[in-house]
């Protein structure tokens, strides 16, 4: 292992997390304003698919027709 990647750490989520999503990769029609937050959500990671891959649903339990890369998500503390 190379000293550069000696600290990073895997974010991991399990099923049952809440999670944000990055906005830019949501497929809104319009891009987020300048002063808009560039995250949405909470959504409920519904499976850990593989390595770093989710499937999200809303609140309402209605899953989410893609599948989201652990990269583009961030847990969310209420």
């Amino acid at each position: 292992m190379t000293n550069y990647n000696k600290h990073i750490r895997r974010r991991s989520l399990e099923e049952g997390d809440l999670v944000l999503k990055l906005r830019t990769t949501a497929g809104r029609d319009m891009p987020p304003g300048e002063l808009d937050s560039n995250w949405e959500g909470p959504f409920i990671v519904r499976n850990a698919l593989g390595s770093n891959t989710y499937k999200l649903a809303r609140q309402d339990r209605t899953l989410l027709l893609r599948i989201w890369n652990g990269n583009d998500l961030r847990k969310f503390y209420s």
